[in-house]
């Protein structure tokens, strides 16, 4: 059996920490950033051209300054991304895939998992990765289009309460599978 799990939402709210929980449970675990850095490589000839660098600091700044840019950008990025997600799971198995731009990626999932937390929690989780407020502002501006969809899960409380929640969302999945 194959079954997808999408696990979206903005940054600092926990995906990450949510797809953890998944790939603890025997789900392979995919992170779509990551896959964006494989595409990177594949498609710096077309990225060069538009951007005339490959320097990914300053096309993070440009992208994050226009919206045509980061149309762009993804314009190039995303087919190859999806291309090397389907290979990825192309086999029967579970997996656990962590995508903010889950939407714009048009991922096709058997569920999603929407994380949600408060912007005082955000701040201070991104804070403590070393962004400065301004690029916290610009991520989140970028992400204003990740919707609500699926089981949403509230993240502005310990990793204990995260992981009770998490245990009755895997026992639900598994049912629902199973069907």
């Amino acid at each position: 059996m194959k079954l997808i799990l999408c696990v979206t939402g903005k940054i600092g709210t926990g995906k990450s920490t949510v797809s953890k929980f998944f790939k603890e449970k025997g789900f392979e675990y995919i992170n779509m950033d990551e896959l964006g850095k494989i595409a990177f490589e594949y498609e710096k000839d077309k990225i060069l051209e538009v951007f005339n660098t490959l320097e990914r600091n300053k096309i993070r700044d440009i992208v994050f300054q226009d919206q045509k840019m980061l149309k762009k950008l993804e314009k190039i990025l995303h087919p190859k991304m999806l291309e090397i997600l389907e290979q990825m799971t192309a086999k029967e198995n579970y997996y656990a895939i962590e995508a903010a731009i889950k939407r714009r990626l048009k991922i096709k999932c058997d569920f999603t998992i929407t994380v949600k937390c408060s912007l005082d929690t955000i701040l201070k989780r991104v804070s403590e990765r070393g962004l400065s407020q301004k690029d916290i502002e610009n991520i989140l501006k970028n992400q204003m289009d990740i919707l609500d969809e699926g089981i949403i899960i509230n993240n502005d409380g310990t990793i204990k309460e995260l992981y009770e929640k998490l245990e009755k969302i895997y026992t639900f999945i598994m049912k629902s599978a199973s069907f």
